[in-house]
């Protein structure tokens, strides 16, 4: 009777109403029915159970069974239902899966099944879940160190996954690690337990692959443990996989940085990507700067009474708010290299820090600039002293403020939850070009009054 009904519940596809019944059942009827399904069948209702419920249906299933209830969640007609269900109703449908099943099904899938698989184990796109796989060591904290060694020797995993030993406590609680070269000096009674390395080195499965990457590039760890919701260990990112994450993740600040905004979906690339994906990754940026250049270009075309008094006035424009965006960019590709090593945070603190450091570094490349630009410009053109001062004044203040600006833009991106990377390059040139020719003409009509009045 209770079969029939989660049989027909199933075919009518209506889980809130079986997933409400399941709470209802006992484990010892939930084994029963399962044994009676069909395997995508049985994949479907065990993916229902809560999450201690699924534990003990899983542990009361003989191993042969375990085997064959895992390789039915590979059933592709029951991953497109899952794929078909809206995001939000199949994070309050499917919670986690227990850390031990978890752990059974990365063993048992294919590396090329396993992206798709992460839908039915819960953690969403972009996740640390969506990454790690089941090629680690793990040992009860208990376990002595010679007897650690020997299930080192005897691993079938490759040397790389073994230079570091995870270590459990109760119900596969993460608890640390412990390097492999410290179980060859370790006296042999010594437990993993009192070998535990101060810094536990583990994410959760539902952090984003941007810390992991940011794990990875502060330090070359050979594996990094994750972690379901309750702290249990449930796969690892090997440091193969944590240095391809390092590498899209720089990909995608460099293409953000060069002023090209992907869009949603998979990164562009000259190479493979669609022409018009490629286009209109690129025009959105040149829309936002074509319109900070007319207005850059309205203001300066406003300049006409001074300009026409001091023509050699207009020789000076580019270098001027181009020395601005060079700067700007400068500091801000410092910045956030600093925010991606984690060597400064989002701290009042850091930014004081990082804003001492910088100022006297922007004043000095400011008169350095300042005095070069003056010189070549006397050499060159021959321009009165006035006119020298102006240049060389602008030049200074623009290369301060670019620099200033380029320091701030990425903590303001990070307090406003954005990714300071997409401040591209671009833009703060744009910002620049418009403050620069500002800056500029506010000291030569401060300047050179005489000029005009004449």
């Amino acid at each position: 009777m209770l079969t029939q009904k989660i049989k027909n519940l199933l075919l009518e596809q209506n889980l809130d109403n079986l997933k409400a019944l399941l709470r209802e059942v006992k484990v010892e009827e939930a084994v029963q029915c399962l044994r009676q399904l069909s395997p995508h069948e049985q994949a479907l209702l065990f993916r229902l159970l809560d999450k201690e419920r699924a534990l003990q249906v899983f542990e009361s299933l003989t191993r042969s069974e375990q085997s064959d209830l895992v390789r039915a969640m590979d059933d592709p007609d029951l991953i497109r239902l899952v794929e078909s269900m809206d995001p939000d109703e199949r994070v309050a449908l499917f919670e986690e899966l227990p850390a031990k099943v978890v752990k059974r099904v990365l063993l048992e899938i294919s590396p090329e099944v396993r992206r798709a698989m992460s839908l039915l184990l819960g953690y969403p796109e972009g996740s640390a879940g969506r990454v790690m796989n089941p090629n680690y060591l793990a040992l009860p904290a208990d376990t002595p160190a010679d007897e650690a060694l020997q299930r080192v020797r005897e691993s079938p995993l490759d040397p790389e996954h073994l230079q570091m030993v995870l270590v459990l406590g109760e119900g596969r609680q993460y608890l640390g690690y412990v390097m492999a070269t410290q179980l060859f000096k370790a006296s042999p009674d010594v437990t993993l337990r009192e070998l535990i390395s101060d810094e536990p080195v583990a994410v959760s499965a539902y952090d984003s692959q941007d810390t992991v990457a940011e794990m990875f590039s502060r330090r070359q760890y050979p594996l990094i443990a994750v972690v379901d919701k309750e702290g249990r260990l449930v796969g690892a990112i090997d440091a193969q996989r944590g240095l391809e994450l390092v590498e899209e993740r720089q990909a995608q600040r460099l293409t953000a940085f060069g002023g090209t905004i992907a869009g949603g979906g998979p990164d562009i690339d000259i190479v493979h990507s669609p022409l018009t994906r490629v286009f209109t990754a690129r025009i959105l940026w040149l829309i936002v700067l074509t319109i900070f250049g007319v207005i850059t270009s309205t203001f300066v075309a406003q300049q006409e009474e001074l300009l026409s008094s001091a023509i050699v006035l207009a020789a000076f424009i580019a270098p001027i708010i181009d020395m601005g965006g060079n700067t700007g960019s400068q500091s801000a590709t410092l910045v956030i290299r600093a925010m991606a090593l984690g060597q400064v945070r989002l701290r009042i603190r850091d930014f004081l820090f990082i804003l001492k450091r910088d100022f006297p570094i922007a004043l000095a490349m400011g008169i350095a600039i300042g005095v070069l630009e003056a010189i070549l410009a006397y050499l060159s053109k021959g321009v009165g002293g006035s006119v020298l001062f102006v240049v060389g004044l602008a030049m200074i203040t623009v290369t301060i403020v670019g620099s200033l600006i380029g320091v701030g833009l990425p903590f303001v991106a990070r307090r406003l939850g954005f990714d300071p990377a997409t401040l591209s390059g671009p833009v703060i040139t744009s910002v620049m070009d418009l403050l620069g020719v500002v800056i500029y003409f506010g000291y030569a009509y401060w300047f050179l009054r005489d000029l005009i009045e004449q």
